[in-house]
């Protein structure tokens, strides 16, 4: 009679079933404690619950990435409710175990007229930056104008402050960016299109395991490279012209970020001149990072530099922002901040120097606040040296 074979597998499969057990109820109670964060500013508004319909905030409470839908958090309740459709019960139910779908089939605004009615709820705050005016007028419709109240988003503090598994979120997009930059070089070569490298570097990021772009891919060639945003079109690489790239990955939905310049070939005299100025303005911004600094701060140490240079009227955008399920939170370091560094903050460095018809010079890290000062979490070179390629 032959012998049983034993599946070598299976002490694996039970050992996997285990860790998924463990951060599920980790990731429930990390979600309990920004519930339980939210609920002291919806008492402080003096309202009976928050309706939230910005999706990151929705994913960030809950953990369901879908879209189109709404969420209900109560002032004292624990249990958050969701506003959605029969497309997204699986998702829910997969996503947000702890959370209450509301899937019936009618619109947004008479699903939380209905909700607010069976649970006698009062007051509820909205985001007044995230509903649009027809949205609104629907609420009022259905709710009563004087049964709402105008906030602010609530959660764009809270957000700002990073765990150490969102911290680890960030890294692993950082790595799947990096190398998908890696392979780019690889590929890059005079005569390509701005259009052909940026669809390239997104290809190969997504092959590596991002869930997505942080946004569309800025490729520059040349000139073009003035242009802080621009956007790739048919313009080509050329022997001894530049490259700025600045693109980022998704991973678990949290993004990253990155700046590089190359030159392909010989780097142009005045590029080669304003990337060293650049670089020097990056690394005093980043030298200051710290907590207990002001943000308007770190942006002065950058541009101190660039302004020295006698440079200061070609950089005039922010030095850098936050990071996270959004391409731009809170903080920023800008002149105009306000608010000060705290540990936790994940935050761009990106000063740079743009010449109209010349080229452009950016270069951008992204840089964790931690208790003992910060710690840069990108690791692609940046010298001068291994921007000429």
């Amino acid at each position: 009679m032959a012998k049983r074979k034993t599946n070598p597998s299976r002490p694996k499969s039970k050992a996997s079933a285990m860790r998924s057990r463990d951060e599920n109820a980790t990731a429930a109670t990390v979600r309990t404690a920004r519930i339980k964060g939210l609920q002291d500013r919806i008492r402080q508004w003096n309202c009976d619950a928050l309706l939230i319909t910005n999706a990151n905030d929705i994913r960030y409470l809950t953990g369901f990435s879908g879209d189109d839908s709404w969420a209900v958090v109560r002032q004292r309740a624990k249990q958050v409710h969701i506003l959605s459709d029969f497309r997204f019960i699986e998702a829910i139910a997969q996503e947000a175990p702890q959370a209450k779908a509301i899937t019936e089939g009618v619109a947004l605004p008479k699903k939380l007229a209905k909700l607010a009615k069976s649970l006698k709820l009062g007051k509820i705050a909205i985001q007044a930056d995230h509903v649009t005016i027809a949205a609104r007028k629907s609420l009022a419709s259905e709710l009563g104008a004087r049964n709402l109240k105008d906030v602010d988003a609530g959660l764009y503090l809270q957000r700002a402050v990073k765990t150490d598994d969102e911290v680890n979120q960030i890294r692993r997009a950082l790595q799947i960016q990096e190398q998908g930059y890696r392979e780019m070089l690889a590929f890059l070569k005079p005569g390509q299109t701005e259009m052909e490298i940026a669809a390239f570097l997104e290809y190969r990021m997504r092959a590596l395991g991002a869930d997505g772009v942080s946004f569309p891919t800025i490729a520059a060639a040349g000139a073009n490279a003035s242009l802080p945003h621009a956007v790739p079109g048919q313009a080509k690489v050329k022997r001894n012209g530049i490259l700025l790239i600045d693109w980022g990955a998704k991973h678990a939905g949290y993004c990253s970020d990155l700046t590089r310049v190359v030159s392909l070939g010989k780097m142009p005299a005045k590029i080669r001149e304003i990337y060293a100025i650049v670089l020097d303005a990056q690394l005093a911004a980043i030298d200051a990072i710290k907590p207990g600094v002001a943000e308007a701060d770190v942006d002065q140490a950058a541009r101190d530099v660039i302004e020295k240079a006698g440079y200061g009227k070609a950089f005039g955008h922010s030095t850098g922002h936050g990071i996270g399920l959004d391409i731009h939170e809170w903080p920023r370091l800008s002149g105009r901040s306000k608010g000060v560094l705290q540990a936790g903050h994940v935050v761009t460095v990106e000063p740079g120097i743009y010449l109209p018809g010349v080229g452009g010079v950016r270069i951008e890290d992204d840089i964790l606040v931690t208790s003992a000062g910060h710690e840069v979490l990108s690791t692609l070179p940046k010298d001068l040296e291994s921007a000429m390629i």
